[in-house]
């Protein structure tokens, strides 16, 4: 029996997930550490993110760490590191979200779109043929549209909207106090005047929007709404790089602003109709960490130096 293991590790704004597999791919053990987006957290707390999804996952699956002998990463900034602290003795790969989105989905060929849409945003097309394009990813200060982020804090700023009256009535404003802590909607501004943007903390307001909007707040409804029509642009912006109008290949969406379902999926879908019509939508379902770990599984070799360059919510960008 092979006793061999394979970690895969994926970082973002907001959260880590680790998952370890077996060497028939099954997934044996999990864990969830906080955000390990390099950009905009500190170092210390990128390193006791992945160490705190690791050692988790090492506890479901009741392995010793030296039994993992493949690891793979997505924000990889700290992960030799960490590796080499916890006994794994695995030199890590790496994988760019395109490659891990098209996983979860359950794509092998990396032709299509994907659009990733968690605590920040970015978008990327694949011809097949090695063509890789990128839009998008730019960073809450100067995108990150339709991202958890934008919409938590669209939210909020139509609360403050409402409670000055300057915009229709929301429970949006019972929402901000309620997530902040606050008796009044404009002690919120003080939670967030910080000279470093929180994005786990704006990001983390986007499923009070999401309920909002599911119990017909239309205030909330136009700004989920809102952030699908950003996600559709982006979308059909670059399936146009590579596809025609009468070409078939998957749009793959991920992350979880996804999860808040058909109000900011069906603007994705409509404008796909309107200019790609046998392009078809399909959801990435698997977890995050058990698709590095499965790339990690087929691909030992891919093991470069991690990309210093922005890259959103997460990730190294890399030539898919």
């Amino acid at each position: 029996m092979n006793d061999e293991y394979t970690l895969g590790v994926d970082g973002g704004g907001s959260k880590t997930d680790a998952v370890i597999i077996d060497a028939d791919g099954a997934a044996v053990g999990a864990g969830l550490g906080g955000a390990s987006n390099a950009n905009f957290t500190p170092r210390r707390v990128v390193t006791a993110s992945f160490r705190s999804a690791i050692r988790s996952a090492i506890r479901h699956a009741r392995i010793d760490p030296a039994r993992i002998t493949r690891a793979g990463c997505t924000f990889g900034t700290v992960a030799r590191e960490v590796l080499a602290e916890l006994g794994i003795p695995a030199e890590p790969c790496w994988f760019g979200e395109s490659a891990v989105a098209f996983e979860r989905a359950g794509i092998d060929e990396l032709r299509g779109v994907a659009m990733t849409a968690g605590t920040g945003s970015s978008c990327a097309v694949m011809d097949g043929s090695g063509t890789h394009i990128s839009a998008g990813g730019w960073g809450p200060l100067l995108g990150d549209e339709g991202s958890a982020y934008s919409i938590g804090l669209a939210g909020i700023r139509r609360a403050l909207l409402a409670d000055e009256g300057r915009g229709g009535p929301t429970s949006l404003v019972d929402a901000v106090c309620r997530y902040f802590e606050v008796p009044k909607v404009r002690q919120a501004i003080g939670k967030l005047c910080d000279l470093k943007i929180n994005q786990p903390l704006l990001a983390g307001f986007a499923p009070e929007v999401a309920a909002a909007a599911e119990q017909g707040d239309s205030v909330a409804i136009e700004v989920v709404q809102s952030a699908g029509d950003q996600l559709g642009a982006l979308v059909t912006f670059l399936a146009a790089k590579a596809f025609g109008p009468e070409d078939e290949f998957p749009v793959v969406l991920a992350g979880g602003v996804f999860n808040i379902g058909e109000l900011v999926i069906e603007p994705i879908r409509r404008m796909l109709a309107d200019r790609f019509p046998n392009a078809r939508i399909v959801m990435a379902t698997m977890r995050p960490g058990e698709a590095v770990a499965r790339l990690t599984l087929r691909h030992p070799e891919r093991r470069r130096k991690p990309a210093r360059q922005y890259h959103s919510d997460h990730k190294d960008p890399e030539q898919d």
